[in-house]
């Protein structure tokens, strides 16, 4: 504050040598507080000045109804340790001390109503420091000032905050009141708590406390406590817990364990039980373990339906793993979750390589479109469905499949997708082949047909003329094509019995050389071809000569069709080892080596632009069939501009 402007006659100019408070009393500017200027102050209040800096004590005065406060150099600390110097100088006492005033100012109006003189030690005043209520305890002393008319006027007070024995007692009761309450709190959250807790003391681990919990899982009374672990609970020490504790209790550092197994014994029954727990080690004041608590969560009911889930997917998984075809699982969001070991064998990918979307890409790039969209129909709706695609294989390769989807139901709603995908690239393939099979029959059939329509017509129409000399020409060419319809329709009923497996074999002893000079006759006939029979020519077998005449005059007809320029065909009979093979030897063009492991497939016909010549594809494949059930091989040899051989053994019984 200013200095204040001096009177004529300047009252306090003499506390200007009467101390620190002395002087800021007197440089205080009191004409801007309720006292006024210094001389309208009564006689007494400067002479309670004078006393109050004179004193060797702390000493504080509050003046008026107001309670101005003054005080001396003495009280000073007091309430710089407070921050409350030096704005406490001419302040309201209220305004100064509002932490204590409304437990105070009961006492302190009666003392300025006259009543008798407040003295009072270690009274214990609540009061609040950080915002946090704290208890304190105060001195008081108060002394009434009276003016000339006998009323109280002012009050001299020592007023500070006691360090006394009495406070250090309060002290003690109150910080073993809050043990109390917090032991009983602690003991209350022991026996609520839902998991187990136990507490043991000493090296030893004596068994303090225990709530309910833990007994249960021990299968225990409570009269284990003041126990040590290892008598009361004998069959954890087999188990290696107590060597833990021990290191807990050496180490100070806790011990975690997750998902534990347990065996415990109730009632002479080992029970297994499985817990997340923690050893935690509790340290005295000087920071020794002289105690662990022991607080573990019983999860034995989720750990062992978790494995009853995990063998069951375990078992799920080895099934689909079983599976010949490609499988795999994905949720009902689409996401796929599992590919079966047949997957990674085909493909030759890797998990990482398979996961995510990266699965799409061995899907043929005109297939992943339609793929993608059926997927994600099936996938919309409750029910299976299949589709068709196209899947690359580690050689590169793309194979047909046929995927099939089916969902699994999880509480009425589908909770995952299983997806088969079945290797149909043959059966795709022969399909083909049936279909090109029966434009081709339809093709060979109507030639010969119409050809032979076109003859019975003319030979009508001469039928009143005999002696023409186109008639024996007509009728030989009626029965050439009645003959092609005939090996047609035996072509095919000859497959059909081999489809159905009643193909009959019946075997006679014959001399080869003889069938195979009689199952040429035919081209004996036509005057262009010369067949050669060579080798032994006196070899018999003992076989089914009516099938195996279908042979030869398979291979024979093949020889004259593929190599008309071959004038020549040789059959040659040899005996080898306890074998006889027979060979039909044409001079032919050859045969394209890429062709020849396919010549004895189903349906298979070879490149017409070597030969005008066209058939149903199955004349070779009749013929495999039927040595094979002679028990003997069959094949093929060629070298382009050469010529060919075909060849079947049969074995010498």
């Amino acid at each position: 504050m200013p200095v204040h402007s001096k009177s004529s006659f300047d009252y306090l100019a003499h506390l200007k040598d009467a101390g620190e408070m002395g002087n800021l009393i007197y440089s205080t500017n009191w004409p801007n507080t309720s006292l006024g200027t210094a001389d309208t102050w009564p006689q007494n209040l400067l002479t309670a000045l004078d006393i109050m800096l004179g004193s060797k004590f702390p000493m504080f005065l509050w003046w008026g109804p107001e309670h101005i406060q003054f005080y001396n150099d003495k009280y000073k600390p007091t309430l710089e340790k407070l921050h409350k110097h030096p704005g406490a100088l001419g302040a309201r006492a209220q305004d100064c001390w509002p932490e204590v005033w409304q437990a105070i100012e009961p006492s302190i109006e009666m003392a300025m109503s006259g009543d008798k003189i407040l003295e009072q030690e270690d009274q214990l005043i609540p009061k609040q420091h950080n915002g946090n209520p704290v208890n304190s305890f105060w001195v008081f002393n108060c002394s009434q000032l009276y003016d000339v008319k006998g009323k109280v006027c002012g009050l001299f007070v020592t007023f500070y905050e006691s360090n006394s024995q009495k406070k250090s007692e309060h002290q003690i009761y109150d910080t073993l009141r809050q043990l109390a309450e917090r032991e009983a709190r602690f003991r209350s959250l022991l026996a609520d708590a839902p998991v187990a807790i136990a507490v043991f003391k000493g090296r030893e681990l004596i068994i303090e406390t225990v709530n309910e919990k833990m007994l249960e899982v021990w299968g225990k009374p409570s009269t284990i406590i003041n126990k040590p672990l290892k008598l009361a609970i004998p069959e954890i020490e087999a188990q290696g817990f107590l060597r833990i504790m021990d290191q807990v209790y050496l180490t100070g550092i806790p011990y975690y364990g997750n998902e534990v197994k347990v065996f415990h014994k109730h009632d002479d029954k080992t029970e297994e039980v499985y817990s997340n727990f923690v050893y935690q080690p509790l340290k005295n004041t000087k920071g020794k373990t002289d105690r662990i608590m022991l607080v573990a969560n019983l999860i034995t009911e989720q750990v062992k339906s978790r494995m009853r889930a995990e063998k069951s997917e375990k078992r799920f998984r080895s099934l689909i793993d079983a599976l010949p075809q490609m499988a795999m699982t994905n949720t009902a969001k689409g996401k796929m979750t599992f590919f079966n070991q047949r997957w990674y064998d085909y493909t030759g990918l890797s998990p990482t390589e398979t996961y995510g979307r990266k699965w799409l890409k061995v899907i043929h790039p005109d297939d992943l479109h339609e793929t993608l969209r059926k997927y994600n129909l099936i996938r919309s709706g409750q029910e299976g469905g299949e589709f068709e695609n196209r899947y690359r294989n580690a050689d590169g390769t793309y194979r047909w499949h046929l995927n099939r989807m089916q969902p699994i139901q999880e509480d009425g709603m589908v909770g995952l997708w299983i997806i088969t995908a079945t290797d149909i690239h043959d059966l795709k393939q022969l399909q083909q082949q049936k279909d090109d099979f029966v434009s081709i029959a339809g093709h060979e059939l109507k030639t010969p047909i119409t050809s032979l329509s076109a003859f019975m017509q003319l030979i009508s129409r001469l039928q009143k003329h005999p002696e023409t000399d186109f008639l024996p020409s007509l009728i030989e060419k009626a029965s050439r094509s009645l003959d092609k319809i005939n090996i047609l329709v035996d072509d095919l009923l000859i497959a059909s019995k081999l489809n159905q497996g009643e193909l009959y074999i019946k075997k006679n002893w014959f001399i080869l050389s003889e069938l195979a000079v009689d199952c040429c006759n035919h081209l004996k006939i036509e005057g262009i071809y010369t067949v050669k029979t060579t080798g032994d020519l006196n070899l018999s077998v003992y076989a089914d000569p009516h099938r195996i005449d279908q042979v030869i005059i398979n291979f024979v007809n093949n020889a004259r069709n593929y190599a008309p320029e071959s004038k020549e065909i040789i059959i040659d009979i040899q005996k080898i080892k306890n074998k006889v093979k027979v060979c039909v030897i044409d001079k032919g063009p050859g045969i394209p080596q890429d062709q020849i492991p396919h010549l004895f497939n189903r349906y298979f016909r070879g490149d017409k632009s070597r030969s005008p010549y066209s058939g149903l594809g199955l004349g070779l494949y009749i013929s495999s069939e039927i040595i094979k059930k002679h028990n003997g091989e069959i094949g093929a040899e060629s070298e382009l501009g050469k010529g060919s051989t075909f060849w079947f053994t049969l074995p010498i019984e």
